[in-house]
């Protein structure tokens, strides 16, 4: 239920949501069928190699004819199937260049390119590049920070490949140019077949940094770092095949991100170093498998078997005010109510309540077949104010951690004057 009531609502936000900026630099879709019709068998996830690379495919290195480009026009215009481009070091601001093209005549210009297409997003315009096989585009120089690629709608992925199977990416850095609230992820993959992240820094605060939809094969990452985004580093949805990271940092991202159902899919971390809250999600599946991987507080690999999952009870008494809240934790998944029976023994019972926070203000709260719709904003760094539309009555909203059980799930407590109403979240 919570999974489908997760989908729902990132979908209703991404119609009307107007948010206000991404991040800046630090350091150096549509589908094109289902899986069904891909007609690809995930690989054998059994032995893993013991170096990266062994078994696996490598970067293609550029061959005589390879485009040379120190401008974002030049970019975009050597972009088609089988080409390799070689990024010179700058600042390339995609957004400038696509959205002078919109505003200038886009149906034409889309008309003349077969492999890239400009399309609008909520609050601008963003590059879509479409069934290039092969393509190769990588920075000049190994650091990658000294060719960066920006997109300023917070709605617009940085780059979005739609059918490019066999996808080869190595020595860029990619992000949203302001910071605050983001839904454009930095890399947008829509059925691809095959890719390959190499040197890689991508930043947010685009809501997820590498987001695969009806994707298959293998995605391999090698000395990448994604960082700062909303949501978390990783997002995928109906897709599989193996995903292999080595020597890679999933870093100060605000959550773990999201899977939907992903049957057929594996999880491979070497030598990656992880953050405070990267692991939210992908890292409690079955399929994912790790080695020789470094982890921040208040993690601790690896004992995540009951994290997140339904308390066998509660004790308001030992719960204090968490640190984590912010309207990133308030509106990332649902909050499901109880009451306490008896807090000496922690006897519980859920009330069937619901209550479910969205980006954009708006909430609702479910309540046995009703759903009560509400307003809330944040009135201070740790608490928020909601008001109901019914009646225009508020309640002060405030997170809790239990300190006695580092397992245990976040709490919320809505409460007015004369009553209060008891939440955990919903993993």
């Amino acid at each position: 239920m919570k999974k489908k009531a997760i989908a729902v609502m990132m979908g209703a936000i991404l119609s009307v949501v107007a948010l206000s900026g991404c991040n800046g630099k630090e350091t150096a879709g549509s589908s094109r069928g289902t899986l069904g019709d891909a007609g690809v068998t995930p690989a054998d996830t059994g032995t893993e190699p013991e170096q990266p690379g062994e078994d696996e495919p490598t970067p293609a290195q550029p061959a005589d004819n390879t485009v040379y480009v120190d401008n974002v026009a030049d970019l975009i215009e050597a972009i088609q199937p089988n080409a390799k481009i070689v990024v010179k070091p700058g600042d390339y601001n995609l957004s400038e260049y696509i959205q002078d093209v919109w505003d200038t005549d886009a149906m034409v210009w889309n008309k003349h390119h077969d492999y890239v297409e400009i399309r609008e997003v909520y609050d601008g315009v963003e590059l879509v590049v479409r069934d290039c096989e092969g393509l190769n585009i990588r920075g000049e120089s190994d650091n990658c920070a000294d060719a960066e690629l920006v997109a300023d709608p917070r709605y617009a992925a940085v780059m979005t490949f739609d059918g490019c199977d066999k996808l080869v990416l190595s020595g860029l850095t990619m992000g949203h140019t302001n910071r605050g609230d983001c839904w454009g992820s930095v890399i947008e993959l829509v059925s691809c077949d095959s890719v390959i992240l190499d040197n890689m820094d991508l930043y947010g605060c685009g809501v997820i940094g590498i987001n695969l939809e009806y994707c298959s094969n293998f995605l391999r990452c090698s000395d990448v770092t994604i960082r700062e985004c909303s949501q978390g580093p990783l997002g995928c949805a109906n897709s599989r095949g193996e995903w292999k990271f080595y020597n890679c940092k999933l870093v100060d991202s605000l959550s773990g991100g999201f899977f939907s159902e992903t049957p057929g899919l594996s999880l491979y971390f070497e030598d990656c170093t992880f953050g405070d809250r990267e692991t939210e999600n992908f890292m409690f599946r079955d399929d994912t498998t790790v080695k020789n991987c470094t982890w921040g507080d208040p993690y601790s690999y690896p004992d995540y078997s009951s994290y997140g999952s339904i308390p066998a009870e509660i004790h308001t008494s030992d719960l204090t005010a968490s640190s984590l809240f912010d309207e990133y934790t308030l509106t990332y998944t649902g909050w499901r109510e109880f009451y306490v029976l008896d807090d000496v023994t922690g006897e519980y019972d859920e009330t069937g309540r619901w209550a479910y926070f969205y980006i954009d203000g708006s909430g609702s709260l479910y309540d046995n077949g009703t759903d009560l719709t509400f307003t809330w904003k944040m009135d201070s760094d740790s608490s928020a104010v909601v008001t109901m539309d019914k009646d225009s009555s508020q309640y002060e909203v405030t997170i809790y951690n239990d300190d006695n059980d580092q397992n245990a799930p976040l709490y919320m407590k809505i409460s007015d004057n004369s009553n209060e109403w008891w939440f955990f979240w919903d993993m």
